[in-house]
């Protein structure tokens, strides 16, 4: 059977259907059904806007901050001094994930190694205001 190239080497268009589906979005995580367990199957349903008991947040939130949580333990308060502008991504990336937007901000951190890491990876930027603070 010929092929279906034409001179020049260029392929014939495809039609709708050999495309394929047209969206190739993400299903969304609404719509998936992964989160029931073999528990809370088992048990009476819940009321509509309850969460089981496993599933509540561990430490309470504060009342200032709208979805902060407040830290279990010691805990320390971390300021920006500096910008993040012209600073590299890594740097940058740092700054994010300890919750810290413009210079002035405070926020405040569990005192565990991991947060002393990321302080001393950028101590032009961030400084410790408050240490040994108990929650």
């Amino acid at each position: 059977m010929p092929s279906a190239r034409k001179p020049g080497g260029t392929r014939p268009a495809r039609t709708k259907k050999e495309r394929g589906p047209v969206s190739k979005k993400r299903p969304s995580r609404r719509s998936t059904a992964g989160g029931s367990t073999a528990a809370s199957s088992s048990a009476a349903p819940a009321q509509a806007g309850t969460r089981p008991a496993e599933a509540q947040p561990v430490a309470a939130t504060e009342g200032k901050t709208p979805g902060a949580r407040r830290a279990v333990g010691k805990t320390i308060v971390i300021e920006q001094y500096g910008s993040g502008i012209g600073c590299p991504f890594r740097q940058k990336r740092i700054l994010r994930s300890l919750g810290l937007r413009h210079p002035r901000q405070r926020v405040l951190r569990p005192d565990n190694p991991a947060v002393r890491g990321m302080v001393n990876a950028i101590p032009h930027l961030v400084r410790i205001v408050e240490a040994d603070r108990a929650a």
